[in-house]
């Protein structure tokens, strides 16, 4: 994997992917739900492509048609076909519903080291909702990947968890005891691999774009990133704060911490901006869960 960071051995991706496939999240099936993520992540992919992608898989173009109708996009009953989806919402928000339905069907509902694992999907969607709206009012070259990196970039907990239950289960119980402390930190004593790299290594197994991979890798310290994948890096990170900021979290993120104006600002963020997602945020994930988790 290209990274500024050291790669795992062979034996740990080997042991993720080991992981990840007892779970069925591996993706080596050609109709998996990941292998579908793979596919609408694809540059390359047309307009027309998508919809057939989409289309051949029934409950999920089932899935993306509800949300597309839902209160979230104010179409309520206007969107018969993914076609006309297409036309009325745009590629990026077609894809990233597509995502959103996929990553619900490979996400476990139960586990028994992670017992809030609806809290966790529903952190994600608030990340991939921050990181879209950030991305639509100040970071518009990074609108075409922002909700779908937001969307995934936690994954890598529930492989963690499924590949080291005995360390995750003490580095929840030391987050609970110190929640301001870093997680990253708290990482390197009780659980290895880490989330972000196990995740890396999935979405480098999914075939997903660099950027994604790295992003992903990256979204506790973007300044680590590969240069070309830090503002998205960024990105996920910012998303992922105001969503804990707006009480969006879960075992391993116990806690709403204090809003980060500084790194905030730091991206390139201005208070405005700042306003209008921690303002918005929690009346937009309501909607989106409605349709999309239910």
């Amino acid at each position: 994997m290209r990274s500024s960071c050291k790669s795992p051995s062979t034996d740990t991706r080997a042991a993720i992917l080991e992981a990840a496939s007892a779970l069925h999240i591996s993706g080596s099936g050609g109709n998996s739900p990941a292998r579908l993520i793979s596919q609408l992540c694809d540059e390359r992919l047309t307009a027309d492509e998508l919809v057939a992608k989409i289309e051949t898989h029934p409950i999920l173009c089932a899935r993306v048609l509800k949300v597309a109708n839902s209160a979230y996009y104010g179409q309520r009953g206007s969107v018969a076909n993914i076609k006309r989806a297409l036309f009325l919402l745009g590629v990026n928000a077609v894809r990233g519903i597509a995502a959103a339905a996929c990553i619900r069907q490979v996400m476990p509902l139960r586990s028994g080291t992670l017992s809030d694992m609806s809290a966790l999907l529903t952190h994600s969607l608030a990340t991939a909702v921050a990181c879209d709206m950030l991305a639509t009012i100040a970071m518009p070259s990074l609108a075409p990947d922002a909700f779908i990196a937001g969307l995934i970039h936690n994954l890598g907990t529930v492989v963690q968890a499924s590949l080291e239950p005995t360390g995750t289960a003490t580095l929840i119980a030391a987050r609970a005891a110190y929640p301001s402390q870093n997680l990253r930190s708290l990482e390197l004593q009780y659980c290895q691999p880490g989330h972000e790299a196990c995740g890396a290594v999935l979405f480098d197994a999914w075939n997903l774009p660099q950027s994604l991979v790295n992003s992903a890798q990256h979204h506790h310290e973007p300044a680590h990133a590969p240069e070309p994948h830090r503002a998205l890096a960024g990105l996920v990170w910012a998303g992922g704060h105001l969503a804990l900021c707006c009480n969006y979290t879960y075992s391993l993120e116990p806690v709403a911490p204090p809003q980060d104006e500084a790194g905030l600002f730091g991206l390139g963020l201005l208070p405005r901006h700042l306003d209008v997602v921690t303002r918005e945020l929690g009346e937009r994930v309501e909607l989106l869960s409605r349709s999309l988790l239910a």
